[in-house]
């Protein structure tokens, strides 16, 4: 009988080189043009804080889906975090592995005392991938808010 996926939350200890290679192939995939070294310094730094998390999922020695997720401290809800990243390799789509991972990330938050978490979902993703459901039968609620960014970098 075949093994379960394992999830685990990465830490500086362990290889971090199959959850970054996840990233970066998730960013190509998804057109963001964050260079592929600042994923990995950036997987580094996450794997090594105490209110973020990398976690990776694997099956028979091979990664297969990842997450990341940050908290932060506000006066609306305390602790609460963004689950920035969620991917699943294509042929593992399908089979309950998000649920996984993301029973996973929202343990850590709970140990953390977060309130709740957030995803973003960029246009793009909605349109091509219809993950405004997907996030929907997770658990997922659209709150009507709009996010803003302005970048910090020249």
């Amino acid at each position: 009988m075949p093994h379960a996926p394992t999830i685990r939350q990465l830490t500086p200890n362990y290889d971090l080189a199959p959850a970054t290679h996840l990233l970066q192939r998730f960013f190509r995939e998804e057109a963001f043009d964050t260079p592929d070294e600042a994923i990995a310094a950036h997987v580094r730094q996450m794997a090594g804080l105490d209110v973020c998390g990398v976690f990776v999922a694997e099956h028979e020695g091979n990664a297969i889906g990842v997450a990341t997720v940050s908290m932060e401290f506000g006066i609306e809800y305390g602790w609460s975090a963004e689950m920035g990243d969620l991917y699943v390799v294509p042929e593992w789509r399908g089979r309950g592995l998000s649920r996984l991972i993301v029973d996973a990330v929202e343990a850590f938050l709970r140990a953390r005392g977060a309130g709740g978490y957030q995803v973003t979902v960029t246009p793009y993703a909605a349109r091509e991938h219809d993950l405004a459901r997907f996030y929907d039968r997770l658990g997922f609620n659209d709150e009507g808010r709009v996010i803003l960014w302005r970048s910090l970098r020249d």
